[in-house]
Formats: structure tokens, C-alpha cells, sequence
């Protein structure tokens, strides 16, 4: 009798544990479902990173590519709406990543905190982009090592690498997981397969249902091993094979294929790639720009003077023009200057840009020390905010 009932008893215990485990799996699914969305979009920069990642009230961007890519950088964030980031983050100093943060921080776009890797070579600290860029907003950059994390929405930006220090600049780049909508993304930045390794021998690397495939999709990156314990839905590739002939590489493309991934490339779109992540479930899109207002007739350049190391710009049309946002780029020394926001022209108005080294003050200050070269042919270009050229002073 009393072994009958204590196996009765066991009986209803199992049947009360099945009982609990589907209603877990069942609220489990719920939770999913109503997570708010995760979204990846990955900017058409060419053949370099820019990635706004966002989830809730946080909106990051990863990397800004070229200086002379700010404009898709510029023209994305205006379209999107973005004004104010949570923060910005540098994966590694190579200039396909780190050039458009000084012309970002010359902008008028909010930025709350600025990040990089704790590793680093090739550069010292008071000369590291991210270091220049957060001081010109007045503020220090937070330095990142693995176990790191920031918030993200409901979920997590957790730093899984490096784990040391590497001579190699891309190996030094930091690895991100971004925990949210019911899943994860990768956020591999250039990482190549030495760094890959010490991260998967670690046990640091989780399946993830979007991957942003490190270092541009080249052959040197992004192994079999890493794609098979990653098991991505989607791959994002930021790259252009007309900039970097051999990048995607047909391995890397290969075996993500041969693993049930769906590669999206941001050359593949005018604006880029635009990855949800909802309910565990990963869905990507390739992006166009939608119609922008019709620029202001008349802006142009004017006066360009190295010795007093400034430029006007001028409006000869027939009404005030708002200049928010728009960039002018001194072509020999690669320097770029963003018109803060309010900067309005009215109808035959001239506006004088000046620099830190100008003997004069003018309207506005270029924040660097001699722009305009002295001696050589330095050609001046004028860009709206959108990135379109507008005008060349040669």
C-alpha cells in the first residue's frame, strides 16, 4: 500500500512538473513576443563600419566610417531622425571606423557618452580618434574590456572581447553581444580568426541570430568554427567590393550559406541594411533614401583665405537657407567641418568660417588649427546635410 502510494505520488509530481515546465515555455514565448524590437542598421559607409543599433530609449552608433563618408553617415541620421545618441562606440582605430567621429562631434547630434577598446596600438592616447572626438564635446572616453556591458532597452550591450592585447590593430576590435528583441546579434566588428579562436576557446561567443561578419567579409576573418557555433539566421556584410575588390570572400560567403544564413551586404542598397529582431525571430531589409526636401538655390563658396585661414560661404538666392548640418571639407587635408544646428543664411547673407589659429574671430569657428594650406592648391567643397555636393571652390 505504501509503496503503491508513494508511487502515485510520484506519478502527480511529474504530471505537476510537465504541467509547470509548458506553462514556463508558454509565458517563455509570451515574453518573447512582446519584447520590444531590436534593430540593426547597418549604413552604406563603402567599405567600412557604421552601424546604429537601437532598442527602447538607446540608440548607439558603432563606428562612423570614413571621414569622406560622413555624408552617408550624416544623410542616415537625418533621415532616421537621429538627434540624440545614447552613445558612440569605436571598435578599433583603422580609419574605415574611426575617421567620421571628429566630423560627428563637430555636428549638433547629442551624444551622451563616447566608448573605444581598452587595447589598442598604432596610435598614443592623446592622439586616439575617440579621444579627440570626446574632447571636443568636453568629455573622457569610458575604455572598454571584455565583461563590460551597457544597457540596451530590456536587454544587454555586453562586451565579450578582446580578452588581450593584440599588435594586430584588428584583433584588438571589440566584440559585442546585443541582447534583446527574444535573441542576440553579433557585432564582430574586424575581429580576424586569431581573436575568433581565443573568444571560442573561451566560451565567450553564443549562437546568435544575426551576425555583422567581421572585418568585411574577408578571407581572414570570419572561420567555419565561428560560423558554425554561431548558427546566424542573417549575416550583415558592410563592405564594397569596388573600394576592396576581394571582400566578401566566396569562402565566407559559402559557409554562412552552408549553414543556413542569409547574407545581406550593405553595397547592395543606396542607404543600407536595416536588421528587426522581434520575438527571436530576424528579419532584414535592404534600404533606400526616401525623397529629401529640394536644397537651397544659391549657397556657394566664396573668399578663401589661407593667411587669415578662413572661407566664407555666401547665398545668392531669393530666401534664407537653413545650413544645419551642412559640411565643408578642406580636399588636401581631409579636414571636416559640420555647420551646427540654426545656422541660417537669409538671401544675400555671407557667412565667414574661421579656425583656431584665424588672427580674427568670425561668425563661426572651425574648431582646428590651420585648415587651409598656405602654399599648395587646396580645393574647398561645400556639402548639404545630406551629403550632396553643393559647391567647389578650387
Amino acid at each position: 500500500m505504501q509503496i503503491r502510494l508513494i508511487g502515485e505520488v510520484t506519478s502527480l509530481m511529474k504530471r505537476m512538473l510537465i504541467l509547470m515546465l509548458t506553462l514556463l515555455s508558454l509565458l517563455t514565448a509570451a515574453r518573447a513576443e512582446d519584447a520590444e524590437p531590436l534593430t540593426l542598421f547597418a549604413i552604406n559607409v563603402g567599405k567600412g563600419d557604421a552601424l546604429l543599433l537601437n532598442a527602447g530609449s538607446h540608440t548607439y552608433l558603432i563606428d562612423a566610417g570614413k571621414a569622406e563618408h560622413w555624408g552617408d553617415v550624416s544623410r542616415a541620421l537625418k533621415t532616421l531622425q537621429v538627434t540624440h545618441l545614447t552613445g558612440v562606440i569605436l571598435t578599433h582605430t583603422d580609419k574605415d571606423h574611426a575617421g567620421g567621429l571628429w566630423p560627428l562631434a563637430t555636428s549638433s547630434i547629442e551624444v551622451d557618452a563616447w566608448y573605444a577598446p581598452a587595447y589598442y596600438t598604432g596610435v598614443k592616447e592623446k592622439k586616439h580618434p575617440a579621444v579627440l572626438a570626446a574632447a571636443l564635446r568636453g568629455l573622457n572616453v569610458t575604455w572598454l574590456k571584455a565583461g563590460d556591458a551597457l544597457p540596451l532597452g530590456e536587454g544587454t550591450l555586453r562586451v565579450v572581447g578582446p580578452l588581450s592585447e593584440s599588435e594586430k590593430e584588428n584583433c584588438n576590435s571589440l566584440v559585442l553581444v546585443a541582447e534583446g528583441g527574444g535573441g542576440r546579434m553579433l557585432l564582430a566588428g574586424d575581429m580576424e580568426i586569431e581573436e575568433e579562436l581565443e573568444l571560442l576557446n573561451a566560451g565567450v561567443i553564443p549562437a546568435c541570430e544575426v551576425l555583422k561578419v567581421g572585418n568585411h567579409g574577408e578571407d581572414d576573418a570570419t572561420s567555419e568554427v565561428l560560423v558554425r557555433y554561431v548558427r546566424p539566421k542573417i549575416a550583415v556584410i558592410s563592405t564594397s567590393t569596388a573600394e576592396e575588390p576581394d571582400t566578401p570572400s566566396m569562402r565566407v560567403s559559402r559557409d554562412l550559406m552552408k549553414k543556413g544564413a542569409t547574407i545581406y551586404e550593405t553595397q547592395q542598397a543606396a542607404s543600407g541594411v536595416l536588421v528587426t529582431l522581434q520575438g527571436g525571430t530576424a528579419e532584414a531589409q535592404l534600404m533606400d533614401y526616401r525623397d529629401e526636401p529640394p536644397r537651397p538655390e544659391g549657397i556657394r563658396l566664396t573668399d578663401r583665405d589661407a593667411e587669415a585661414d578662413s572661407i566664407c560661404i555666401v547665398n545668392g538666392g531669393s530666401a534664407a537657407a537653413d545650413l544645419s548640418g551642412w559640411y565643408i571639407v578642406s580636399d588636401r587635408g581631409g579636414e571636416i567641418f559640420v555647420l551646427p544646428e540654426g545656422t541660417t543664411l537669409p538671401a544675400g547673407g555671407t557667412l565667414r568660417i574661421t579656425t583656431l589659429t584665424s588672427p580674427e574671430k568670425g561668425d563661426i569657428v572651425w574648431p582646428e588649427e590651420q585648415v587651409w594650406h598656405r602654399k599648395k592648391e587646396d580645393a574647398a567643397s561645400l556639402y548639404d546635410v545630406y551629403g550632396h555636393l553643393a559647391d567647389v571652390l578650387e
